[in-house]
């Protein structure tokens, strides 16, 4: 087992969150457990609560890693292309494709917390937590703004209203159900709800989507 010297404060808990991390890409939240991280780390599990409270609190920040994945994920995919409709469809296909590639991580996100009933499930989302989510809407609200001209006052309650759309859209392709909708590929529906939603801001676009990548 590895002695407290081996690693600096500071890179044990990097350590320990790099290992969740891939812990839950590969085996889902209910892969991780305190005894099994601290078996990969080569730790007593008792160190791993050094760090964080409970697993919960491990999961919230493997959760923040994951959202930042994902930023950084459609945002590499919309960067290079001009302010027009593909723009706006190549994002809404980079997060159901993020989601193909990182099921499990993803899942976690969006999973109930495991805390027992007696805990208190009201407890807010830091705010670190909350800047994070934010981002991800802001990425949405600014490509609608930028590629569409449409008003910010619209753009902020249509970027979750589309959010919303894409989240049941990819659960539906990961559960293998899209096809009970009568669609076969998930970009396809996405196809349609951009077309059909967006329709009063695209005028004399003539722009065509992005080729899909699923």
């Amino acid at each position: 087992m590895a002695r407290r010297k081996d690693h600096t404060p500071q890179q044990l808990k990097a350590l320990i969150l790099s290992s969740a991390s891939a812990m839950v890409a590969l085996h889902g939240r209910d892969g991780l457990t305190a005894r099994a991280l601290a078996s990969a780390i080569n730790y007593s599990p008792g160190t791993i609560y050094n760090f964080y409270q409970d697993m919960d609190a491990l999961i919230l920040d493997v959760n923040y890693e994951t959202l930042g994945h994902l930023h950084d994920f459609c945002r590499l995919r919309i960067a290079p292309l001009p302010p027009a409709l593909a723009k706006v469809s190549a994002l809404a296909y980079a997060y159901v494709d993020f989601a193909f590639l990182n099921t499990r991580a993803w899942e976690s996100v969006f999973a109930p917390a495991r805390r027992s009933d007696s805990d208190d499930q009201s407890m807010p989302l830091p705010q670190y937590y909350q800047d994070r989510l934010a981002e991800i809407f802001f990425m949405i609200e600014s490509t609608l703004h930028e590629c569409l001209a449409m008003p910010v006052a619209v753009a902020q309650p249509a970027a979750r209203l589309l959010w919303a759309c894409l989240h049941g859209i990819t659960v539906l392709t990961l559960n293998g159900t899209l096809d009970l909708v009568g669609v076969d590929e998930p970009h396809a529906m996405i196809d349609d709800l951009l077309g059909n939603y967006l329709a009063q801001y695209l005028g004399g676009e003539g722009s065509e989507p992005p080729g899909r990548r699923i």
